[in-house]
Order: structure tokens, then C-alpha cells, then sequence
């Protein structure tokens, strides 16, 4: 009993070895939307983290109508270039012209229920918005990157060319446990011998269609491997038990959004600066048109500004209180905008473990953000308060010389327009300085500032007062003498 005992241990020991090894680990990396440089930065930056973890799948969770098939090229020549790990393309939901593109160059496909792929012919619009496709320039190295794809990873040639050729028709031919797809023009040439041998043939692309397919149909023709229910089994298909997942960051996000709306920005950039050019000085408009600007032609580097972030806010809130100081004093909106900027700063630059031991809630697992808050808070306040007191308080009690403040006040200061007062129409002074036509000329044994209406007056001649209006003396030439 005890020998069996033991026999059935290190069969159990065996059974569970087997079971761990065939435990697979994968790193899931979500392709939605337009395809687009955005995409490709994603892309690129996903796998090279994929491939850190080390995993035995990497599945691309495709779900797209398609778009740039530059960056469809950038992302496919990516995905080719893995080595460490099993593509897999999963297709939740549809795989559409350049998606299709994308979801060949994995080495597997699979596709849930009610998925389709397919149609990828290059399109352009016409001046009426209407679809064109391109010609056989851009069709060309496009059926060429169709065609090594399905030699690389075994999908049927000829019915991946369908994809974007509109004028290829494709029949499927079956004799017995035989199966074939062939070109339609081929199988025309074909002798009669050759044609009731393969029997009737079944037309899977007719002429002017492009080759879409859904689930079953993909099945079918050997593209999918399968169509799992849903993600879950999908993972159990493939027997992964462990799952790492590659984020979209908020900087690759921001610049697919703006690549998304950049016409629309471009629109209302360039018609603030036309009105800001019709209108006299520089204001608002020249700034939201400068801002919409730089938003669609540097925002396409967002993704790569994730680590400068805090340095980035800093110099737009500084940048924002030259507005408010300079440019638009008095409408608060910048101001407060910057003090926002450079809080942020703060705060993104900030970590817990910055945090005095004191304060509540800094010992958790996962401490909340009000710690953070409380304490940035407080330091601000302190660094208002702080420099407001000494400068009233302690500053003044230093000695003379080692202050930097002035102990001068104006107290005893006097407007210059309280003498002008005593200075009447008819006047008679002497000019101290040339009138050219700016100088200054002496009444009643005091000095003021003079101009004339463009007469030229030398020093020491008689002068005239004609007119005083908004604290400004004019005066002329006069021929009486000067009792100043």
C-alpha cells in the first residue's frame, strides 16, 4: 500500500508539472480606431514593453474601419519584426481594410461571432466626396505586402489579393476531399479535360468585389482558427492563465485626438488669425489662433512629452502670468489659468514618499491623493505668506546698508500738476532749454515742462503761456519781458 501510495503521488507530481508547463502567459495590446501614426506610435512602443515581459503570445485585440495605410505598413513591418513571441491577431469586432492589413501580418487569426474582415482597396475622395479607388501604382505594392504576408503565415494567397484587387474574380473548385481557389481569367484557359475533372466551379470573388469575410467565412476559407464566444474562452483556447495588458498612455491618446479634429483646429486657428489681423493690436485672437495651431502641428509629439509634463506646465503657467501682466492685465482668466499650471506642476512632481511621516494616511498600502493635496496646500500658503510678512515685519529692522528694501516712501510726494495750477493763460516766462518743441521754461522762479505747436525757441528767450490743458503747458514765442 505504501509503494502505491507513493505511485500515485509522483503520477499527481506529473499530471501538475504537465498542467504548469502548458500554462501560457500573454501581453494584450488593443488596436481601436482609425488607423493612424498615432496608432504606430502605440504600437511600437506596446511591443517593445510586450517583449520585456517575456511572454509566449502577443494578440493584438483589433477593432478598426481602417485609415492611413502608411502607418498600416509602419505597424505591419513592426509586428513582423517579433521574434520572441507568437503573434496572434484577435479580432473583436471588425478588421476593415488596413485592419485586415494588420490582422494578416500575426501568424493567427481568430474572430469572434458576428466579426467580419476584409476590403482593403487604397481609397481617395473625389472633389464631391465621393470614394475612389486608387489605381494600380498604389494597388500594386499593396497586393505585394497581401501576398507576403499569406506566404509568411499561411493564409491563402490568392484570396488575400482579393482584398484589394476589385477586378480579380476568385472561384473555389472541389473534387472529392480536394479543395482549391483559383483566378477566374486561369481557369478560362483551362482545357475542357481539366474543367470536368474539378466540376462546376463555385464563384467565392466575383469581378468588381472585394473579398470580405465573416467569421464562418474566414473559418471556412482558412484564414481564422477559430471563432471562441468570447474573450475568455479565447484565453482558455490557447491555454493562457496569465494576461499582461499594454495601456494606451494619455500622451498617445491626446495625439490620436488631435489627429482626429486637426481639421477642424486648422479651421479655427487660421480664422482667429484673420481676425485678430483685421482688428487693431494683439489679443485674444491671436492667441487662441497661435494656440490652435501649435496644437495640430506639435501635438502629433505629445506621446513622446509624458516625462516633461510637469517641466512643460511650469513654463505655460509662467507664460500665462506675462499674458495677464503684459498683454491682457486685469482679466484674471490668465492669472488664475498659470496658478493652475504650475500647481499641477507641483503635483505631478510629487510622491508619497515626499510626505512627512506625521501626516494622516501616509502609512497605507495605497495612501489617497488628500494627503497630497493637504500638504502641497499648505506649503503654498506658507510660500505666499511667508515672504509678505518678512518684507513688512522683519526686512525693515535691518540696519541701513543691509536692507535690500528702499526706506523712502511717498509721503511727502507731490503731483507735479499741483504747481500747473498756479500757472494761468498769458503767462510770461523764459525757456531754460531749446523748444524743440519739447523744453523746459521757468515761471514764477519755478520750472516746468513746455511745448510748443511746433515753433522752434532758443534757451533764454521770452515765452508765453497760450493754452494749459490736461496738465500740458503750451506756449509761444513773446516779445513782452520775462518777469520770472
Amino acid at each position: 500500500m505504501k509503494f502505491k501510495h507513493y505511485i500515485q503521488i509522483l503520477f499527481l507530481a506529473i499530471l501538475a508539472s504537465i498542467g504548469f508547463a502548458s500554462a501560457k502567459t500573454a501581453a494584450w495590446i488593443t488596436l481601436e480606431g482609425d488607423v493612424d501614426p498615432g496608432m504606430y506610435d502605440y504600437t511600437a512602443r506596446a511591443i517593445g514593453e510586450a517583449v520585456q515581459k517575456n511572454p509566449d503570445y502577443i494578440i493584438f485585440d483589433i477593432n478598426t474601419f481602417g485609415g492611413r495605410l502608411d502607418a498600416a505598413f509602419d505597424i505591419v513591418d513592426t509586428i513582423m519584426g517579433i521574434r520572441e513571441a507568437k503573434t496572434v491577431a484577435f479580432v473583436s469586432k471588425k478588421a476593415i481594410s488596413a485592419g485586415a492589413l494588420i490582422a494578416l501580418s500575426s501568424k493567427e487569426l481568430y474572430m469572434l461571432p458576428g466579426t467580419t474582415i476584409g476590403d482593403c482597396a487604397p481609397i481617395v475622395q473625389n472633389s464631391d466626396g465621393t470614394p475612389q479607388i486608387i489605381g494600380e501604382k498604389i494597388q500594386s505594392p499593396l497586393r505585394a505586402k497581401f501576398r507576403n504576408l499569406a506566404q509568411k503565415n499561411g493564409y491563402p494567397e490568392l484570396l488575400s489579393t482579393a482584398m484589394v484587387s476589385p477586378d480579380l474574380s476568385v472561384y473555389e473548385l472541389t473534387h472529392k476531399d480536394s479543395t482549391i481557389a483559383v483566378d477566374a481569367a486561369k481557369y478560362a484557359k483551362w482545357s475542357k479535360e481539366d474543367k470536368d475533372f474539378w466540376g462546376t466551379p463555385k464563384v467565392l470573388v466575383d469581378s468588381g468585389e472585394l473579398l470580405t469575410m465573416t467569421d464562418e467565412e474566414a473559418v471556412a476559407l482558412h484564414f481564422s482558427k477559430g471563432t471562441p464566444q468570447n474573450r475568455a474562452e479565447f484565453e482558455k483556447t490557447l491555454s493562457i492563465e496569465q494576461v499582461h495588458e499594454i495601456e494606451i498612455t494619455w500622451g498617445e491618446r491626446f495625439v490620436r485626438f488631435i489627429a482626429g479634429i486637426s481639421g477642424i483646429l486648422l479651421i479655427l486657428g487660421f480664422g482667429s488669425l484673420y481676425i485678430e489681423f483685421k482688428t487693431p493690436g494683439f489679443g485674444i485672437f491671436g492667441i487662441i489662433g497661435i494656440v490652435l495651431l501649435a496644437t495640430v502641428f506639435l501635438g502629433q509629439y505629445a506621446n513622446h512629452i509624458g516625462e516633461y509634463l510637469p517641466l512643460i506646465l511650469l513654463v505655460v503657467g509662467i507664460l500665462l502670468f506675462v499674458v495677464e501682466i503684459l498683454i491682457l492685465p486685469g482679466t484674471f482668466i490668465f492669472g488664475i489659468s498659470g496658478i493652475v499650471c504650475m500647481g499641477l506642476a507641483i503635483a505631478f512632481t510629487f510622491d508619497f514618499s515626499q510626505l512627512p511621516s506625521f501626516m494622516p494616511g501616509v502609512e497605507e498600502a495605497e495612501p489617497s491623493l488628500m494627503p497630497i493635496i493637504l500638504y502641497v496646500t499648505g506649503c503654498a500658503l506658507i510660500a505666499a505668506i511667508f515672504p509678505i510678512a518678512a518684507s513688512k515685519y522683519l526686512i525693515p529692522l535691518l540696519p541701513e546698508g543691509w536692507t535690500p528694501m528702499l526706506k523712502t516712501d511717498l509721503e511727502e510726494a507731490k503731483s507735479p500738476t499741483e504747481d500747473i495750477v498756479a500757472i494761468e493763460v498769458g503767462e510770461i516766462g523764459k525757456a531754460e532749454t531749446p523748444l524743440r518743441p519739447v523744453g523746459h521754461a521757468r515761471f514764477k522762479n519755478k520750472s516746468f515742462d513746455v511745448q510748443t505747436k511746433g515753433e522752434m525757441i532758443n534757451a533764454g528767450e521770452t515765452v508765453c503761456v497760450t493754452e494749459i490743458i490736461d496738465g500740458r503747458i503750451w506756449v509761444e514765442k513773446s516779445e513782452r519781458l520775462s518777469v520770472s
